[in-house]
C-alpha cells in the first residue's frame, strides 16, 4: 500500500487536494482461508481516493492497518483478488452509486466499518503525514 497527494480536488471537497492510494497485490498461492487453498490466485493493482482533509489523515493509518491484517481484499472463487468489506472510492466522480465522489457520508461510514473491525483511531495525525 502506497499513497501520494494529487493537486486536484474531489467533488464535494473542493478545498482539499486528493490522496491517491495504490494497493499492489502480487500473484500468489491461496491460503487456508481462501476458496482453493494451495492453488494460485491472480493479483492486481487497485487504486482508491480520499480527500486530503483531517478526517482522512486520521483514517489513512487505519486503512493501512486493515490492509496489513487482510481486511481490504479477498480471493474470489475464480482465483482473482477483489475488494472485501472495507468500502473504497475507486472513482474520482460519479457519486456514491459509482464508488466515487461526491458522497458526504463516506468518511463517516468508512470510520464506522474500521471501528467494527476493531481497527482503532491512532492519536491525531499531524498535517505532515509521510506520503510516498
Amino acid at each position: 500500500m502506497t499513497y501520494t497527494t494529487l493537486s486536484m480536488s474531489l467533488p464535494g471537497h473542493i478545498k482539499d487536494p486528493t490522496i491517491k492510494i495504490i494497493y499492489s497485490i502480487p500473484d500468489g498461492i491461496q491460503g487456508e482461508n481462501h476458496p482453493s487453498p494451495g492453488k494460485p490466485f491472480k493479483g492486481g493493482t487497485f487504486e482508491a481516493y480520499l480527500p486530503d482533509c483531517e478526517q482522512s489523515r486520521r483514517l489513512l493509518p487505519q486503512l493501512e492497518s486493515a490492509f496489513k491484517k487482510g481486511h481490504t481484499f479477498t480471493v474470489t472463487a475464480d482465483a482473482a483478488v477483489n475488494w472485501d468489506i472495507i468500502p473504497h472510492k475507486t472513482s474520482l466522480q460519479g457519486g456514491k452509486s459509482a464508488s466515487g465522489y461526491p458522497d458526504s457520508s463516506y468518511l463517516n461510514r468508512l470510520s464506522d466499518i474500521l471501528k467494527s473491525l476493531g481497527i482503532q483511531s491512532p492519536a491525531a495525525t499531524s498535517k505532515s503525514v509521510p506520503f510516498v
